[in-house]
């Protein structure tokens, strides 16, 4: 058996395991093939997870604890950080990827805030708009690996401008 059909095997076991914990997954996710599914309301998206190992995200011992209480991750939330774990591990073959390596908040001389975004290479981005939910997806990023690439970043940015 190669080694993506035991992952997909093991993903498929895992999965159906903490869904049986957490019932708004069971009509909103589901495996096909290699994706997982993510389905609420009228919208569809999915990820795949074929060449990722799903069981790896419980090495983050807070996701663990709050995978195994009943109800506590809704379908939605465990979406995105599987998500975000595919495209950080795919991320890494990339070599040449930007990661942000540093987010200040600052404020100009008309009292308006605005963010400073820095990356690996020493550029500077100012954002000026949706602070905020700049800084909320960039936390929530954070706490699924060391470090944040402008991808990912980018690619949850435009998921919410699509829903």
């Amino acid at each position: 058996m190669n080694t993506n059909l035991q992952w997909m095997n093991d993903n498929v076991r895992y999965f159906s395991e903490w869904a049986k914990l957490n019932d708004s997954w069971q009509e909103k996710l589901q495996i096909s093939g290699n994706n997982l599914i993510y389905v609420e309301n009228d919208r569809k998206e999915m990820i795949d997870i074929g060449h990722y190992y799903l069981p790896n995200i419980l090495e983050n011992p807070i996701l663990r604890e709050q995978i195994q209480i009943k109800n506590k991750l809704q379908a939605e939330d465990i979406f995105r950080i599987i998500r975000v774990n595919v495209l950080a591990e795919e991320n890494e073959v990339t070599s040449n990827t930007l990661t942000i390596t540093n987010i200040t908040m600052k404020q100009d001389e008309n009292g308006q805030y605005f963010l400073v975004i820095e990356d690996s290479q020493n550029h500077k981005f100012k954002i000026t708009q949706n602070i905020e939910l700049v800084l909320q997806i960039y936390q929530k990023l954070r706490t699924n690996g060391s470090y944040v690439s402008f991808n990912e970043l980018k690619k949850e940015m435009e998921a919410l401008n699509h829903e």
